[in-house]
């Protein structure tokens, strides 16, 4: 792949990406409008992005910044609120729109699937195994606790009520989902 664009050059384009999956959605959003949102030449675009999916990933790590440093309040749930909390913060702004979009249009495009799901799922991967192993350090958790179900169970039922218009993701439904289902979750056996 040829060298990226300028950092200046980068960040113009991520953000036409956003701005065109926020408007149009990623089926719509052409590499060719990214170019002309972003006041980049064509050629600038291919040379730094081979296809749509790879160029929307790095929108993503652009915005998102890659891997997350979870909060340390000092106790689990602490942990679980702030983490559930900024994660409804995301799924209630803009990007929560455009990434509800990205995973319809995922459902039809493996690439775009696989893209996402490292983007979104496998670089978060790290604040979950943070928070178990901070707990498991305090005693809050046995040794030997993971987080592969913890993850799991966090981002379908933020989805699932960010799909389902199901009701506000707000402190009451973070402090649900704390109490009743990740916390006994995370004290289950391995």
């Amino acid at each position: 792949m040829s060298p990226a664009p300028k950092p200046e050059r980068r960040e113009a384009i991520c953000e036409a990406v956003f701005e065109l999956l926020g408007e149009v959605g990623y089926d719509r959003m052409s590499m060719d409008a990214v170019a002309a949102r972003a006041r980049a030449s064509k050629a600038t675009i291919y040379r730094g992005w081979p296809n749509k999916p790879d160029l929307v990933m790095d929108a993503f790590e652009h915005r998102f910044g890659g891997s997350y440093e979870p909060q340390d309040t000092g106790t689990l749930r602490g942990d679980l609120m702030a983490l559930l909390t900024a994660a409804c913060e995301v799924a209630n702004s803009p990007d929560g729109d455009v990434m509800t979009g990205l995973l319809t249009a995922a459902t039809r495009n493996p690439e775009l699937a696989e893209t996402f799901r490292r983007c979104v799922y496998e670089a978060k991967r790290s604040a979950y195994d943070t928070i178990v192993r901070r707990a498991v350090d305090r005693g809050e958790l046995p040794a030997g606790a993971t987080s592969d179900l913890l993850q799991e169970v966090l981002h379908a039922l933020v989805l699932n009520r960010t799909m389902w218009h199901e009701g506000p993701l707000d402190e009451a439904f973070a402090t649900r989902v704390v109490d009743r289902v990740l916390l006994p979750v995370l004290h289950q056996p391995a």
